[in-house]
C-alpha cells in the first residue's frame, strides 16, 4: 500500500492529509463513489478495453483457436463480442483453449458489468441537497448584543422538510501546560429546526452568549479557526435524507454587515433571486427588528 496526500475541498476551504495508506482494492467502492463522473466513465471504459486486449492476446497464443479470426485485430473484436455477450456468429472458438478463455472472459464480462452498473446507479441515485450557502457570514450589533448570521438557500426548488441545523466552531486554545490545541464547540442557534425549507433561511447565533461572550472582535478572530454549519432534512420528492455543510474561515466573516433581501413577497406567494445570495449591506451600526428569531425569509412559503 502506498502512502500519499489526500485533499478534500469544500467551496473555498480545503484540508490535506499526508501519510494516508492507499488501498484501492479494499476501499474501491468509496474511491469510485467520490470520483468525478468523467473519471468514473474513463475507468470503466479503460477496464473494458484492457480486458478485451488481455484476452485477445491469450487467444493469439498459437493458431486456429478462433474460426473467422485471421488477424490480432480480429481476435480483439472477438474478445469484445465475448465480453459483451453479443456474439455476431461470424467468429467462434474452435479449440479447448479458446473455449476455456471464452468461459473465463464471459464471466469476467458479467462481473465487470455488475460492478460498473452498481457503482453508476449508486452514484446517479445518491440524493443531493443542493443547498447554496452565502460566501460570507455576517456580524452585526443590535441593542448592545452581537449576532452572527449565515444565510443559505434552496438551489433546487423542491422543498426539504424536517430540516435541522447545527453550527460549530473549531477554536484555538491552550491546555494546562500551555500547549496549543484545537477544540470543537457547539454554537447554539436561535432556531435550529426548519419544518419546511422552500426558499432561504438565515441561521442566527447570539455571540453575546456562550463561548464568545464578552470577547472583542480581535480576540474572537484570534481564537476562531473555522466555522462549520451543517444542514440535513428529508427531500419531499425522493423521500430520502439529504445533507449539506459549509465552512467559513475567520476572513470570510464580515463585520457590521447584513444580508440584502433576496426574497420578494407577492399576492400569490414569494419570489427568490438566487443571484442575490451573496449580496450584503455594510454599515457602521445596524439595527435588527425585535423579532430577531424570525430568521427565515418566507421559508414557510412554497
Amino acid at each position: 500500500m502506498n502512502r500519499s496526500k489526500h485533499t478534500t475541498r469544500f467551496g473555498t476551504m480545503r484540508y490535506e492529509i499526508t501519510g494516508i495508506k492507499k488501498d484501492f482494492v479494499g476501499d474501491m467502492y468509496h474511491t469510485l463513489m467520490r470520483s468525478p463522473w468523467w473519471t468514473l466513465m474513463l475507468l470503466a471504459f479503460g477496464l473494458y478495453v484492457t480486458s478485451a486486449i488481455v484476452f485477445a492476446g491469450l487467444l493469439n497464443i498459437g493458431n486456429g483457436h478462433v474460426i473467422g479470426a485471421n488477424t490480432p485485430l480480429d481476435l480483439f473484436w472477438f474478445s469484445v463480442q465475448t465480453l459483451s455477450t453479443i456474439g455476431y456468429g461470424n467468429m467462434h472458438p474452435a479449440s479447448n483453449w479458446a473455449h476455456s478463455l471464452v468461459l473465463i472472459e464471459s464471466f469476467v464480462g458479467l462481473v465487470e458489468t455488475a460492478i460498473v452498473t452498481a457503482v453508476l446507479f449508486s452514484k446517479f441515485s445518491r440524493p443531493k441537497a443542493r443547498v447554496a450557502f452565502s460566501e460570507h457570514a455576517v456580524l452585526f450589533e443590535s441593542r448592545e448584543r452581537l449576532y452572527l448570521q449565515i444565510r443559505f438557500a434552496n438551489a433546487r426548488g423542491y422543498a426539504i422538510v424536517n430540516g435541522k441545523l447545527n453550527l460549530s466552531a473549531l477554536v484555538n486554545q491552550h491546555d494546562e501546560q500551555g500547549n496549543p490545541i484545537r477544540r470543537m464547540i457547539s454554537l447554539p442557534l436561535l432556531q435550529k429546526d426548519i419544518p419546511f425549507f422552500g426558499l432561504s433561511f438565515t441561521a442566527t447565533h447570539c455571540l453575546s452568549e456562550g463561548f464568545f461572550a464578552g470577547k472583542t472582535m480581535e480576540e474572537m478572530h484570534e481564537e476562531l479557526f473555522l466555522l462549520i454549519i451543517s444542514f440535513q432534512g428529508i427531500d419531499e420528492i425522493l423521500e430520502q435524507e439529504v445533507r449539506e455543510q459549509h465552512f467559513y474561515r475567520p476572513e470570510k466573516i464580515l463585520e457590521h454587515a447584513r444580508y440584502q433581501d433576496m426574497v420578494v413577497p407577492h399576492d400569490w406567494g414569494a419570489e427568490m433571486d438566487l443571484n442575490k445570495l451573496d449580496d450584503v449591506i455594510e454599515e457602521d451600526i445596524l439595527e435588527i427588528p425585535d423579532s430577531v428569531a424570525q430568521q427565515s425569509e418566507y421559508a414557510q412559503m412554497d
